[in-house]
C-alpha cells in the first residue's frame, strides 16, 4: 500500500470516529442550553488559538521555542465545568475555525487543518472520559484538581499519539522515532499548562465565558512580552551576521573559512555534549573569531610568500583586537573571552596570554583546533586562500592536529572534530553518488 493510501485510510479512521464522537455528544449538549456560553468561549479560545505565543526555551537559537497556546487548557476546563460532550465539540469547533482562518494567513492545506480536527475530538473524549473516572458530573470541587491533571495528561498522551502515528505514515519514517521525538516535550507542556488550565477552570466556574476575559489579558500580555523578547534576538543574531560580513568583506579568503569553522565548533561543541546554548554560542565566537584582522593592515595579511617575525607578531595581535572590538557590547559578553584566547595552546605556548590547559576555556580549545584545521587546508575557491600558506590535504591535516595534540592543540577535542570531519567526508562522498 502506498503512503498515500496509508495516509488517507488513517485519516478516514480518526473522522469516523470523531463524528461518532460529536454525534454522541451532540444532543445532550443541546439539551443544556449552553449555546451561548458555548459560542461565546469557542470565539475566545480561537482568538488565542490564533495568538500562539512563542515561549523562547533557548533564546540562543532565534529560530526554535515552543509555541504555547491555551486552547488545550480550555478545553479541559470545559469539559470539567460543562461535560465531556462541551469539551469534545468546543475543540472540533476551535480546531476547524481556527484551521481555516490560518489557511487565509498562512496558506496552511485544508488537508491538514482536517487532519488536526480529527485527532483532537478524540484526544477530548479520553480527557473527558479520564475526569469522569473522578468526578463523574461537571462541577468545581475538591476533586477538580485530580481531575484537570488526569484529563489533561490522558489528552495529550491521546494526542501525541495520534500525531505521532499521522505524521510517521506522511513521511515515511518510523513510528517509534517520531515517538521519542514528540514525547520529549510532553512533561513541559504538562507543566505550562496545568496551572493555567486550573485559571480557566476556576474562571469559567465563577464567570462563565466573560471570566476567560481576565484569563485571556495577562496571556495576550505575556504573548506581548515575548514577542519583544523574540525581536531583540532577531537583533542581536543579526548584529552577529553583521559582523562576520564585515570580517568576509574586509578579508575574501576568511568568507568559506568563518563558515566552516563555525558549523565545525557548533559540531564539535555538540559532541562534546556542551549544552545547546553554549553549542550556539561557539558557533557565533567561530564566526567571529577573526574580527580583529579587520582593523590590521591588509598589505601584512594579503602579503605574497612567507612573513617575517615583526610580521608575524603583529599579525598575532587580531585576537585581542577581536576582544576590544566587541567589549562595550553587553550582549556578547559570553563569547569575548574565546574570541581573545583562540590561539592559546594546552602548553602555554600560545598567545596572547600564555595561557595552559584548563585555564583556556574548552570553547576557546575548540575554536583553536577547527581555525588551524580549516586554515591548513585552505579555501574551496582561489580568492580563499590564504596568500601565506601552502594548503594541505584533509588526511595531511588531520595528522599534523593529531601530531600536535597535547601541545599545541586540546587532545580530547582533536579526537572528536577528527570524527566529524570523517562523517562529513563520508556525507560528501554519499552527496556526489545521489
Amino acid at each position: 500500500m502506498s503512503k498515500r493510501k496509508r495516509f488517507w485510510l488513517w485519516f478516514s479512521s480518526l473522522a469516523i470516529a470523531s463524528v461518532v464522537l460529536l454525534l454522541e455528544a451532540g444532543l445532550p449538549l443541546a439539551q443544556q442550553h449552553l449555546l451561548g456560553v458555548f459560542i461565546g468561549v469557542a470565539a475566545l479560545a480561537v482568538l488565542a488559538e490564533l495568538l500562539l505565543i512563542r515561549y523562547p526555551l533557548r533564546p540562543e537559537y532565534h529560530d526554535r521555542g515552543l509555541w504555547f497556546s491555551v486552547s488545550t487548557p480550555v478545553v479541559i476546563a470545559a469539559i470539567i465545568i460543562y461535560g465531556w460532550q462541551f469539551g469534545v465539540w468546543l475543540d472540533a469547533v476551535i480546531s476547524l475555525v481556527a484551521g481555516l482562518l490560518t489557511i487565509l494567513l498562512k496558506n496552511t492545506r485544508l488537508r491538514w487543518v482536517l487532519t488536526n480536527m480529527v485527532q483532537s475530538v478524540p484526544s477530548a473524549g479520553a480527557a473527558g472520559l479520564a475526569v469522569a473516572l473522578i468526578q463523574p458530573e461537571p462541577m468545581m470541587g475538591l476533586s477538580t484538581v485530580g481531575a484537570l491533571v488526569l484529563g489533561l495528561l490522558a489528552y495529550m498522551l491521546v494526542n501525541t499519539l495520534l500525531v505521532s502515528v499521522t505524521m510517521a505514515i506522511a513521511e515515511g519514517v518510523r513510528l517509534r522515532w517520531v515517538l521519542g521525538q514528540t514525547a520529549l516535550s510532553l512533561p513541559r507542556d504538562i507543566a505550562l499548562m496545568t496551572p493555567i488550565s486550573f485559571l480557566i477552570t476556576a474562571a469559567l466556574a465563577s464567570y462563565g465565558a466573560v471570566g476567560l476575559i481576565g484569563v485571556l489579558a495577562p496571556y495576550l500580555a505575556l504573548r506581548q512580552a515575548f514577542v519583544i523578547a523574540v525581536r531583540q534576538q532577531e537583533l542581536y543574531h543579526q548584529t552577529i551576521r553583521s559582523l562576520g560580513f564585515l570580517v568576509q568583506r574586509a578579508h575574501p579568503y576568511t568568507g568559506g573559512h568563518l563558515q566552516r569553522v563555525a558549523q565545525w565548533a557548533r559540531r564539535v561543541a555538540e559532541q562534546l555534549g556542551l549544552p545547546p546554548e553554549r553549542c550556539e554560542l561557539v558557533y557565533e565566537a567561530a564566526l567571529l573569531h577573526d574580527l580583529g584582522k579587520t582593523v590590521l593592515d591588509e598589505r601584512i595579511l594579503n602579503k605574497e610568500g612567507g612573513l617575517t617575525q615583526e610580521e608575524w607578531e603583529y599579525i598575532k595581535k587580531h585576537p585581542q583586537l577581536g576582544a576590544e572590538i566587541l567589549k562595550d557590547t553587553p550582549f556578547l559578553a559570553p563569547i569575548i573571552p574565546w574570541i581573545a584566547m583562540h590561539h592559546e595552546r594546552p602548553d602555554g605556548k600560545g598567545y596572547p596570554f600564555g595561557l595552559s590547559g584548563e585555564q583556556i576555556p574548552i570553547e576557546a580549545r575548540i575554536i583553536a583546533v577547527v581555525d588551524a584545521f580549516d586554515a591548513m587546508i585552505g579555501g574551496e575557491a582561489p580568492n580563499q586562500q590564504r596568500p601565506h600558506r601552502r594548503s594541505l590535504s584533509v588526511e595531511d591535516a588531520l595528522a599534523e592536529l593529531e601530531r600536535c595534540a597535547g601541545t599545541q592543540f586540546d587532545t580530547q577535542v582533536v579526537r572528536i572534530f577528527k570524527q566529524v570531519v570523517q562523517d562529513w567526508q563520508q556525507q560528501r562522498i554519499l552527496g556526489s553518488r545521489a
